[in-house]
C-alpha cells in the first residue's frame, strides 16, 4: 500500500512486490505469472473471486484464510473448468500434533534465521482494547496502519 512497504517487503526477501495502490495488479501477476497462480492465499474478507481465479493456472489452489462471516460470490463454473481446488486455513482447528509441529518448524526457522517476524509495535497489557480496535479498523476497513505483528508485554 506504499513505497515503505514495498521496500519493506524486499528488505525481508520478496523478488517481486506489487504495491498495489499505484500499479495495475492483474497486469503485473500475468506478467510475473503469464500461465497463471498455481497458489493463491485470499486474506480478504471479502475477496474478488471473479478476479482470483480469472488468474489462478489450470489446476491452481486457492487457500482462504478470512471473512469467516463473509458471503461473497463464488464463480463455481470458471473455477472447476480450470480443475482448481479450495482450501480453507484456520488455525485453531489445527490439531495439538499440527499446532506442535508448526511450532517447531517456526521455532527452527526463526534460530536459523529464515524466519523474521515483522513487529510493528510492542504495547503494554492495558494497551490492549485500544489494539484490538486498531486490528479491527485494518482488518474490516482496510485503514493499512499496521505493518506486522502486535506484541502485547505483560
Amino acid at each position: 500500500g506504499s513505497d515503505a512497504k514495498v521496500r519493506l517487503c524486499h528488505e525481508l526477501g520478496a523478488d517481486e512486490v506489487i504495491q498495489y495502490k499505484t500499479e495495475n495488479e492483474v497486469a503485473r501477476i500475468r506478467d510475473l505469472a503469464p500461465d497463471g497462480v498455481h497458489v493463491w492465499f485470499e486474506t480478504l474478507r471479502e475477496p474478488n473471486f471473479d478476479r482470483a481465479i480469472d488468474l489462478l493456472a489450470e489446476k491452481g489452489r486457492m487457500i482462504v484464510m478470512a471473512g469467516r462471516d463473509a458471503r461473497p460470490p463464488f464463480p463455481v463454473g470458471p473455477f472447476y473448468v480450470k480443475g482448481c481446488r479450495l482450501f480453507g486455513f484456520v488455525m485453531f482447528k489445527a490439531t495439538p500434533e499440527e499446532q506442535q509441529r508448526a511450532a517447531t518448524d517456526i521455532n527452527r526457522w526463526l534460530v536459523e534465521g529464515r524466519l523474521r517476524p515483522r513487529i510493528d509495535r510492542i504495547v503494554r497489557l492495558e494497551e490492549t482494547p485500544a489494539m484490538h480496535a486498531l486490528q479491527e479498523a485494518n482488518t474490516i476497513q482496510g485503514t493499512g496502519t499496521i505493518s506486522g505483528k502486535i506484541v502485547v508485554r505483560m
